[in-house]
């Protein structure tokens, strides 16, 4: 079932009637417009006493509808608030009934549908049957005083959702047109979604060989100031709803760092190249991480709900390796993928010699919704390019540049997780004294379903050259071979730290 809630407007009886205006009680006897309100699967009456643990981010506290006529004045049609007791077990659907007059069916004019779920969660209680267009089309949320989520913003983290009210949900749908035949009217789907949207930091490490456990902690989790908005809309046809300021675009933006408490440990896990998202059934890859954290391969930071932001989120983490400090950034891909309703997974593992590797997704919090289209021509590097320390001597040159000493008999190897544009070319270059190595595949076919997309490299000497080498080296170059003679330069997806082969 969809997750979210469709609102249907039907008439269901007609009464002679005057002009557009809320009708009385006693000139509505026997006339009604139905509200059908779709409940998600998933959603369902807070006191509900099969409300699964993960459930109570969709349970219902209260919902409010109104309709409006589009046109200038938006004059009021029909509004109605509902109790719990109103409300669905389990999901499904409810209908109810609102007054209406023959004068609106007869005109069909276009409305405007407002919906509002849980409003207590973000203090928006004075909204009612009796506020105007101007009201909701206007009204706004963000930091406040009152606990537990003080308007979900940086000054006081919210971490888990309170049973007694829920996380805040609206729909909003403009200029929608009357459809249907009478006595069976009805406008589109209105979408119903949280206003709020989640970040998650999942970590873990790879056992070291022997037994022997290395030295590996995370001192500090931060992301930059001036990226999560001081408010937002309530409503909004859009996929955000971020309130812009009329002056200085920034001034709408907290200005503080948001600081996350580190794990205290951070699990082992054999495969932690398993645990990145590689474009599997997205709700499957969220009970992927679950199983990992309950077996104890994964640390989980939990959530933290946050005002949705149409900026490029970025940040830093600082660790510690064998005593020695490094810091890693990482962002967005793009801006406004922390629109409403998404969930943003950071998963930070380390592996062999403990540099930090960093996959990210952002995927809609309504997975049902999300879709990956294999055909696309970009280039999707879930996790880039690393050697296995195992099979080099690795010493540091710079920031984030590294020298990789053939080991003699040993062929160095590394790789990386591509998953898209699915059936293309990855094409491995070396550059430098090419001639004295051989790199191993040249080409390798992008296909997520193989191996989750990994591709392993392996850079040896040429074995057709028998002299001193001392000296020479090489570093790889990713590019990939759409088709129809496009190529496409890679090396910023699948590059973080430069690795120089060399003997």
């Amino acid at each position: 079932m969809k997750r979210f809630l469709s609102i249907f407007l039907m008439v269901l009886t007609v009464l002679l009637g005057g002009c557009y205006r809320r009708l009385a009680p006693d000139e509505a006897t026997g006339t009604s417009l139905g509200i059908e309100v779709e409940f998600p699967g998933t959603a369902t009456r807070a006191d509900d006493p099969l409300l699964p643990a993960s459930g109570i981010e969709n349970a219902l506290h209260s919902l409010s509808i109104w309709v409006f006529l589009s046109a200038e004045g938006h004059e009021l049609v029909a509004a109605r608030t509902l109790t719990e007791e109103d409300f669905p077990v389990g999901g499904g659907v409810r209908r109810y009934s609102l007054p209406v007059s023959r004068a609106f069916a007869n005109a069909r004019p276009d409305v405007d549908v407002f919906v509002l779920a849980n409003a207590a969660a973000i203090g928006a209680g004075n909204l009612n049957e009796n506020s105007s267009w101007e009201d909701l089309n206007g009204a706004f949320f963000g930091d406040s005083g009152t606990a537990p989520y003080y308007g979900f913003g940086l000054a006081q983290p919210v971490h888990a959702v309170d049973g007694s009210l829920g996380l805040p949900m609206s729909g909003c749908g403009k200029n929608l047109k009357i459809q249907g035949e009478e006595p069976s009217l009805r406008v589109q789907t209105v979408e119903v979604g949280r206003m709020v949207s989640r970040l998650r930091f999942v970590f873990c490490k790879t056992r070291t060989e022997g037994g022997e456990e290395e030295d590996v902690s995370i001192q500090e989790i931060s992301l930059l100031g001036n990226q999560i908005p001081k408010k937002e809309y309530l409503f909004t046809t859009a996929s955000s709803g971020v309130v812009l300021s009329e002056a200085v675009l920034k001034d709408n933006y907290l200005d503080q760092k948001y600081l996350l408490t580190p794990p205290a440990t951070i699990a082992s896990n054999d495969t932690p190249e398993n645990l990145i998202y590689v474009n599997q059934d997205p709700q499957a890859y969220d009970q992927l991480l679950s199983e990992a954290v309950a077996a104890g391969t994964l640390t989980d930071l939990g959530y933290t709900y946050l005002r949705e932001s149409d900026m490029r989120l970025r940040g830093s983490i600082k660790y510690t390796v064998a005593g020695k400090q490094h810091e890693r950034e990482f962002n967005m891909a793009v801006a406004g993928d922390f629109a409403r309703n998404h969930t943003w997974t950071v998963f930070g593992y380390f592996l062999g010699g403990r540099n930090l590797q960093l996959a990210l997704k952002v995927l809609p919090w309504d997975y049902n919704q999300f879709a990956v289209d294999f055909s696309e021509e970009s280039v999707n590097v879930s996790s880039k390019f690393i050697v296995d320390e195992n099979t080099v001597d690795l010493v540091p040159s710079g920031k984030d540049q590294y020298d990789a000493f053939l080991i003699p008999g040993v062929a160095a190897r590394g790789h990386l997780y591509i998953t898209t544009p699915r059936g293309a070319s990855l094409m491995i270059r070396p550059e430098g004294d090419a001639e004295y190595f051989s790199v191993n595949p040249a080409v390798a076919t992008i296909d997520p379903t193989e191996k989750s997309g990994r591709i392993d490299i392996e850079v040896r000497r040429n074995p057709d050259i028998d002299e001193n080498l001392t000296g020479k080296y090489i570093t790889l170059s990713f590019t990939v071979e759409i088709g129809n003679d496009r190529v496409v330069d890679a090396n910023s997806e699948a590059i973080d730290a430069v690795y120089r082969f060399r003997f």
